[in-house]
């Protein structure tokens, strides 16, 4: 049986991560207050990390972890981007060997901001044409043992810290009741569960998924853990099945509440609406609870909700298609 993450492991990867994650802003959003009826909805700016993403968190903590038990040892990762860029930068702080290995159909911001990180250390390989070909390559470097993988989601070191997430909001915001959440393969709502459930225990925990790859969302519902077609998606960062043997099923089905879906339309004018009203520039993968609750996909009135933003690395040309005008030259 996998090892799954524990309470320690949140405290231990609190420590690890000072100064190298930031403590993210909580910001009070007006406007989808009173467009849900919830005594106050709050964005937890996790976009603002760094290296623009949540990810930088699990990643430090993983990698970290590596680097000091085997510092010599070579790293592989398979990534849509956001979690390569932040294995890449702690591969980078460590003084690591790294392949970042990449689906054809990765974000090409997302892409370039990898290539960007490339030294004689550090290289960016395409494999396969999704993130699902990648990590089987990636477990397949590792089980051969060519190099260490250090998973996107389904890892005790990984989900603790994205735990620090939930750690945030809760000291934050101790009247919090509501946690929305994007879920990919689900190690951000797993972590932020792991700690917010043990808190708060009448918390309500929900996660979003796009419509086009709803695999978490199937699973709550039907429990399989099947691969299933995958449709392409403005939340390119959460597109994609999850691992047959992941943790993150168990995780889920025992502290998730609910899990909903959104449409493309309401990923797009949910992009549009960060940018236009709080002047937030956020990808697909980020918008997707402020999407689910313009969208009336949750029953929040009167709840003190916290929203997580994961991510702002979205290329100029899904941006100009979202606002219906042509790129810049």
């Amino acid at each position: 049986m996998p090892r799954l993450p524990t309470l320690a492991d949140v405290n231990a990867a609190r420590l690890r991560l000072r100064g190298i994650a930031l403590h993210t802003p909580l910001e009070p959003s007006h406007e989808l207050t009173d467009a849900t009826g919830a005594a106050e909805v709050r964005l937890k700016r996790e976009e603002v990390q760094p290296t623009g993403a949540f990810k930088t968190r699990g990643a430090h903590n993983k990698v970290a972890l590596v680097a000091d038990a085997r510092p010599e040892a070579a790293l592989v990762t398979a990534s849509s981007g956001n979690h390569g860029i932040a294995v890449a930068t702690a591969a980078v702080r460590h003084g690591m060997r790294l392949t970042v290995l990449v689906g054809r159909s990765v974000s090409p911001a997302k892409l370039e901001r990898l290539r960007a990180l490339e030294t004689s250390r550090i290289t960016v390989e395409l494999a396969g044409n999704d993130t699902d070909d990648a990590e089987a390559e990636a477990r397949r470097r590792d089980d051969a043992g060519h190099a260490i993988y250090i998973p996107p989601y389904s890892d005790p070191d990984v989900i603790a810290g994205q735990a620090t997430v939930g750690v945030e909001i809760l000291a934050d915001w101790p009247e919090v009741d509501t946690i929305v959440v994007p879920v990919g393969g689900g190690g951000l709502i797993a972590g932020i569960g792991l700690w917010a459930k043990a808190v708060k225990p009448a918390l309500r925990l929900v996660g979003v998924q796009p419509s086009a790859s709803p695999p978490m969302y199937a699973h709550l519902e039907t429990g399989s853990v099947d691969a299933m077609p995958i449709a392409p998606t403005l939340a390119d960062g959460v597109a994609g099945n999850i691992e047959r043997h992941s943790i993150t099923w168990r995780l889920c089905r025992q502290l998730v509440d609910e899990i909903v879906l959104v449409e493309e339309e309401e990923i797009a004018d949910a992009i549009g609406w960060a940018l236009e009203v709080p002047h937030i520039l956020l990808e697909g993968s980020a918008v997707l609870g402020i999407a689910a609750l313009q969208a009336g996909r949750l029953a929040v009135a009167g709840r003190n909700v916290a929203v997580v933003t994961t991510g702002r690395n979205v290329s100029l040309e899904v941006l100009a298609r979202v606002l219906g005008r042509p790129a810049a030259k």
